[in-house]
């Protein structure tokens, strides 16, 4: 009888090795990667009715999502947050205050649009002046709703693995 454990040989470990270095290439190209990028689509209601007496809703815009790493998040999270001088002189540290939310939300919406709708969307500066927007992240702030902005945010937070479950992977 065969033992269940039995030892690999030297080809199958490199053949292993080999299946691992490229599935951990893969998993690092997550910003790139267009399989992960998903639509959102702004659609609001029009006011009127179809033929099923359910509410029509009109698409105003359209823009492609990417998840996001923690090194990004940390930067959003770094300018969204009020700092103020050290008591103790400025050879210390600046104090971290309190997080600016509604910021902190929009930053991270604006992060995580693809490159080129980022510049269609947000960055164009029509819209910015039309809307007094200094910053891309700012259109965000004033064009979505709090609801849509939910939305799209745990969109964000779905392909970037935040309810990635782990333990399949831990008990093998």
């Amino acid at each position: 009888m065969a033992n269940e454990k039995e030892l690999l040989s030297k080809e199958e470990i490199l053949m292993n090795e080999d299946a691992l270095i490229s599935g951990l290439l893969e998993a690092a190209n997550y910003k790139t990667d267009e399989s992960v990028v998903k639509t959102v689509r702004i659609q609001r209601p029009t006011g009127k009715l179809d033929a099923n007496g359910e509410q029509q809703k009109k698409l105003l815009f359209q823009f492609h999502i990417r998840p996001l790493g923690e090194d990004e998040l940390f930067t959003i999270r770094k300018q969204s947050t009020k700092y103020s001088q050290n008591p103790n002189g400025p050879k210390f540290p600046r104090i971290e205050g309190e997080i600016r939310i509604a910021e902190f939300r929009s930053r991270k919406i604006y992060a995580a649009t693809v490159k080129e709708d980022r510049e269609k969307l947000w960055n164009n500066q029509k819209v910015k002046n039309s809307l007094g927007a200094m910053e891309g992240w700012e259109v965000i702030d004033q064009a979505l709703m709090a609801a849509e902005k939910d939305a799209v945010l745990d969109l964000i937070d779905e392909i970037s693995g935040e309810n990635t479950d782990l333990t399949d992977y831990l008990k093998n």
